[in-house]
């Protein structure tokens, strides 16, 4: 049971990965634009947020949206390196005042890319979203 609206949770235009985290628009067969919302909407605004690096929007008046884990290209598949995943993906996703709370993190990875894994209570929800992205960690 949720004690939200969905529509609080806003309208988007939907993203579908096209390869390499590339993201583009799609076209319904009605020749309009697909739209993402309620959670679908929060769960594609996040993942931006994570995809993102921190201070690409600056020119843009938002300085703080994105994420910290472009720095971790190039870094050896350590423990210590999947700490920081999970660090850097709490931070940018913890930003966002529709979460609430972060329930669980797994990072996962091998030589050239992490798998982020987040388990979240967003604001009037009781039941935990799902969010996954995968991050590249060798340098292009």
């Amino acid at each position: 049971m949720s004690d939200v609206d969905e529509r609080d949770f806003g309208v988007d235009l939907l993203l579908r990965p096209s390869g390499n985290e590339v993201r583009d628009l799609r076209v319904a067969g009605s020749g309009r634009l697909e739209t993402a919302s309620g959670v679908d909407a929060v769960v594609q605004a996040l993942t931006m947020r994570l995809l993102v690096r921190r201070g690409e929007l600056e020119p843009l008046g938002w300085p703080d949206y994105g994420s910290r884990l472009h720095e971790l290209i190039g870094q050896p598949d350590l423990p210590r390196t999947r700490l920081w995943l999970a660090q850097y993906a709490r931070e940018a996703v913890g930003a966002d005042p529709r979460v609430r709370e972060i329930e669980d993190v797994t990072v996962t990875t091998d030589r050239f890319e992490a798998r982020i894994e987040m388990r979240l209570l967003l604001k009037g929800r009781t039941e935990p979203v799902q969010l996954e992205v995968a991050v590249p960690l060798e340098a292009p």
